[in-house]
């Protein structure tokens, strides 16, 4: 029997563009948060901008392997709905070929590949609207679990040799940014790789990962990621 969301997503899904070249324009959405909890900054949204002006002063690794990449940012609220609706409005605004959000793990201590989004939000704090959900859907009649379409596994083994401390997390928490992954997924067509990333807190002075390689990191995601082979088939299991 076909899903609901299998038959909403054979209608987004665009035909197949065998003519298309490789190494023509791509545009990339990244979206990073708002502060929130009494922050003054929040490090996700400093490292999107970054990336951004990075693109467009001396150019990224995936533009040097795929050509032209067009970065597209969108700054979300940290609010359930909210976020949801803008995050919504960007894809249908720009129809990007990658989608990558980006928020922050504070107690981490590397960037944090996230491979699933859970159909829950259950906030330990309100968010920015004051919405504390407790057992609630983030989308009524999903599916329990979406995974990320990005190449994980090849980002994962590219961000590592760079040197930077990196991790695959199978959980994105059950507060706005595992409710933006979820929502993210749910939304995009299948044939549009998307999924989340999470960095630590950059502004500690003893943060192992420093902003310029929470931006590398990125950068190799998106290389990756742009890439049309499947995802590497190597273990990364975990054994807890």
């Amino acid at each position: 029997m076909t899903s609901p969301r299998d038959a909403r997503r054979r209608v987004l899904d665009p035909p197949a563009d065998p003519q298309r070249p490789m190494n023509s324009a791509r545009t990339v959405l990244l979206t990073g948060f708002e502060p929130f909890a009494g922050m003054d900054h929040n490090p996700s949204w400093d490292v999107v901008t970054e990336l951004a002006a990075v693109a467009d002063r001396v150019g990224l690794h995936a533009q040097q392997v795929h050509g032209e990449v067009a970065v597209r940012t969108a700054l979300l609220p940290v609010e359930f709905r909210a976020s949801a609706e803008r995050l919504s409005e960007q894809i249908n605004a720009c129809a990007p070929d990658l989608v990558i959000a980006v928020g922050l793990a504070a107690g981490t201590e590397t960037v944090r590949l996230e491979r699933v989004g859970l159909n829950l939000r259950d906030a330990r704090i309100p968010d920015n609207a004051g919405h504390q959900p407790t057992e609630e859907p983030v989308v009524s009649g999903g599916q329990p679990a979406l995974f990320s379409t990005l190449r994980l596994k090849a980002a994962h083994a590219a961000i590592s040799a760079a040197g930077i401390p990196v991790a695959l997390s199978l959980s994105a928490g059950s507060f706005v940014c595992n409710s933006v992954l979820y929502s993210l997924l749910h939304a995009v067509p299948t044939s549009v790789p998307a999924g989340f990333v999470h960095v630590p807190d950059l502004s500690r002075d003893d943060s192992p990962v420093h902003r310029t390689q929470a931006v590398q990191a990125l950068d190799l995601l998106i290389t990756e990621s742009l890439r049309p082979e499947p995802d590497l088939q190597v273990p990364a299991g975990q054994l807890h």
